[in-house]
């Protein structure tokens, strides 16, 4: 062989060793990209049929409402399986009556917040469900003790004076109530709680169009995972959240066999905001068990113990 072959096929072994050293650079370099990208959020969509199970206390709450928060105390004695999971001392306690309402009564909780009729503030309604026996009891009382009434949209409305026992002495504060069938509707806004109930029973009694009636907030619930039920907490707020642009935010509490989910679903303006968002809610909702974009939702969840439950009913 002569030296000029000698050159040729050395030249050749190394066109090939360089060749092949860059056909696995660029390999590498596809794998590394497209794990990358496999690792990028996706944009998934509603189903554009999803179902919504309404609820017959949907019914209370306004479209102007500017956040509701249900609690259900049935379904959180279920699952942590303790009837004092709220304690004993009692939700309401009325001065002129021998009557207390303890937590083991309540079926449900409602609270909701409506804008004031002149200032920028919002007023405070509950409206809780009670047990048959309770509600009867305290029926009968209200009756023998003949206080003043008026009559609003078919219903009584009296000014009673409940306990306050988050005070160290006892206090007395004037809270505007309202007995309706199954339950009452209560403000202790010493300015607005007027309206505050009149407005609420004006949403009842007039069927009229709810929150929960909007498509935005069904799509929030339906993110959230909630749709259908059943869940121990929902809440809505529709205000900007910590994130920029924000419309709404929507928290579900759901019973699982191990414990609860907390899914919290917050509404962007476009699904482009949404993932431009996603680096920063890694950092504000840490450590969650899944983060995805469902059109212009950011979805957040988390799996928890039944231990967490209590923090996590306090609201958004």
């Amino acid at each position: 062989m002569t030296h000029k072959d000698k050159t040729a096929r050395t030249k050749e072994s190394h066109s090939l060793r360089t060749y092949s050293f860059l056909v696995t650079l660029a390999l590498v370099a596809i794998i590394i990209g497209g794990s990358y990208y496999s690792s990028l959020p996706r944009v998934e969509h509603i189903p554009s049929n999803f179902q919504f199970q309404s609820a017959a206390w949907m019914s209370f709450v306004p479209q102007t409402a500017q956040y509701v928060a249900f609690v259900d105390y049935q379904q959180a004695y279920s699952a942590t399986e303790n009837t004092l999971f709220f304690g004993a001392s009692p939700v309401f306690q009325f001065y002129q009556l021998p009557v207390s309402i303890p937590p083991q009564s309540v079926i449900y909780d409602i609270d909701i917040q409506i804008p004031q009729p002149v200032s920028t503030g919002a007023v405070t309604v509950s409206v809780i469900r009670l047990r048959n026996d309770t509600l009867h009891i305290f029926q009968s009382e209200l009756a023998r003790a003949n206080l003043p009434k008026r009559e609003y949209d078919g219903y009584s409305v009296f000014s009673l004076l409940t306990v306050d026992h988050t005070s160290s002495t006892l206090k007395l504060i004037s809270t505007y109530t309202a007995l309706i069938g199954d339950g009452l509707i209560l403000s202790i806004d010493q300015t607005n709680g007027k309206y505050g109930v009149e407005t609420i029973l004006d949403q009842y009694t007039s069927q009229a169009p709810n929150l929960f009636d909007s498509s935005d907030v069904r799509r929030g619930v339906y993110a959230s995972g909630a749709a259908t039920g059943p869940y121990i907490g929902l809440f809505v707020g529709t205000f900007s959240s910590q994130f920029n642009n924000t419309r709404m935010i929507v928290k579900s509490i759901i019973p699982n066999s191990n414990g609860i989910s907390v899914m919290r679903s917050v509404l962007f303006p476009s699904s482009d905001l949404a993932m431009s968002e996603f680096g920063h809610v890694h950092n504000v909702y840490r450590n969650a068990d899944s983060y995805r974009v469902l059109d212009q939702w950011l979805v957040i969840s988390y799996n928890y113990s039944v231990d967490k439950l209590r923090g996590e009913i306090t609201g958004i």
